[in-house]
């Protein structure tokens, strides 16, 4: 990934592409294990904005507290 912070948009943008070209019928081995690196580190940023997305979620609607009292 480059050093400026893509959104999520961007970030899902960029693990389609690698999941498109790892579909490709004549992708080399290192093509696809390159694709394959990249997709995985799209995915887990992916992953990170999504978690954080969720945390402020349920921080604005009680949620956590919620949870914390059934625990």
């Amino acid at each position: 990934m480059s050093t400026k912070k893509m959104s999520f948009e961007e970030t899902m943008a960029e693990l389609e592409k690698c999941a498109k070209a790892l579909g490709e019928e004549d992708i080399s081995l290192e093509d696809a294990i390159k694709y394959f690196e990249k997709g995985r580190e799209y995915y887990d940023e992916c992953s990170r904005i999504l978690n954080e997305a969720r945390q402020k979620i349920e921080v604005y609607t009680g949620k956590a507290d919620e949870d914390a009292e059934y625990s």
